[in-house]
């Protein structure tokens, strides 16, 4: 009887393991051998070239020629009758943010217009007419060196100060030396500027 009832015991213990089961057997997942094959690594894309350095200095001939020719068509709308250019014609390559300065010095009594063209590479220049007291002014007058006495408010690759009948006028009984700074916003290639003066 100790028998039966020991068999009984056991019978009961694995109907009970049976019925509540615990969780469901899960297949083992395989072990990746060296056979295995793994996909091979994915190269990343190609980056493209580095746009080329931007050259500065000069323009050659055929481009002032053909930024004389621009500043030139634009005269008819912009410079006031009988006004004449002064000075020389100034065309540089400039970098993004690069300028180009011209000194000029201003007559009492006289008008003057300012015009600035570019070409597509630069789509955004402004232009600025500011004192030049040379690289280190007076103490006295350091105050005055970034003083603007005109701006353009043109948008796009052209510029102007004193167009049309605005002309700008220097407003001192004397000669005052000045300077043209025109500054390429945004994109670099060449940019140029003449002074018209009557």
């Amino acid at each position: 009887m100790f028998r039966a009832h020991h068999v009984g015991l056991a019978v009961i213990a694995s109907c009970t393991a049976l019925a509540c089961g615990g969780e469901p057997e899960v297949p083992e997942t395989p072990v990746p051998t060296a056979t295995a094959s793994t996909p091979p690594p994915v190269e990343p894309a190609p980056q493209p070239p580095p746009p080329p350095a931007a050259t500065t200095g000069p323009c050659d001939a055929t481009m002032q020629l053909a930024l004389q020719t621009a500043i030139k068509g634009r005269e008819k709308e912009e410079v006031t009758f009988g006004m004449a250019a002064e000075g020389a014609f100034a065309c540089e390559q400039v970098a993004e943010q690069g300028k180009v300065s011209v000194p000029v010095t201003l007559q009492p009594g006289k008008c003057y217009t300012f015009l600035a063209h570019s070409f597509p590479n630069i789509t955004d220049i402004d232009m600025f007419l500011k004192p030049n007291l040379g690289p280190t002014p007076p103490p006295l007058l350091a105050g005055f060196a970034n003083m603007v006495l005109g701006q353009d408010s043109d948008q796009g690759p052209v510029a102007s100060i004193g167009k049309g009948k605005g002309c700008f006028k220097n407003p001192f009984p004397i000669p005052g030396a000045a300077v043209i700074e025109v500054v390429s916003k945004q994109g670099a290639g060449p940019l140029a500027v003449q002074v018209y003066s009557k």
